[in-house]
């Protein structure tokens, strides 16, 4: 789960520490909710029970939805799923690199695509300069960061949780992906 408090998972609906994950079958399905220990409560009878509040997290795969982005080679997960942006990506990457390859791609189509991944490139630079920045300050705790060197290093940490939340990739896994799409439309170019 995103964020952290003291090394419990937050839930990613409400915001609060999740006491644990619980999972339910619904016929052939798996449904997943964050369940919150709120205390305990006496019942109407006098028995004391424990109080919990549960947070849906939705399902391991939407199937129904998935079939609306078949397209894209995409089959969605849930938010209980690790590693879901990877998939993505991925699937992503491959449907590019086939529409380029069968010629489906139109050329203001691979213009847009480049500027995308000229944007990701870039976040990529900002991740491998905050990960050095990071480890750098672990090794020497006691560091003396210069005004424009927090700014900078803000500006990294925001970048880096901006695409933490949206593709939960290491730097490295980025920068394969870039590449395999910049060889894509490398080829694209070289086609013409």
């Amino acid at each position: 789960m995103e964020g952290q408090s003291q090394g419990v998972p937050l839930c990613p609906r409400c915001g609060q520490p999740i006491s644990y994950i619980e999972r339910q079958r619904r016929g052939n399905r798996f449904y997943y909710f964050a369940v919150h220990y709120e205390g305990y409560e006496r019942t109407p009878d006098g028995k004391i029970r424990k109080k919990v509040r549960r947070c849906y997290l939705g399902p391991a795969e939407y199937v129904e939805v998935s079939k609306l982005h078949s397209d894209l080679g995409l089959t969605l997960k849930g938010l209980i799923e690790e590693g879901r942006e990877m998939d993505y990506m991925e699937a992503l990457a491959n449907t590019i690199e086939a529409r380029l390859r069968d010629g489906r791609l139109r050329p203001e189509e691979a213009l847009e695509l480049a500027r995308k991944l000229d944007r990701l490139a870039e976040l990529a630079r900002m991740l491998r300069e905050y990960a050095a920045a990071k480890s750098s300050a672990k090794a020497t705790e006691a560091v003396n960061v210069t005004a424009p060197r927090q700014a900078a290093e803000a500006r990294t940490a925001e970048a880096y949780r901006a695409v933490s939340a949206l593709t939960g990739l290491s730097p490295e896994a980025i920068d394969k992906e870039l590449a395999k799409l910049k060889e894509a439309l490398r080829e694209l170019k070289a086609s013409r």
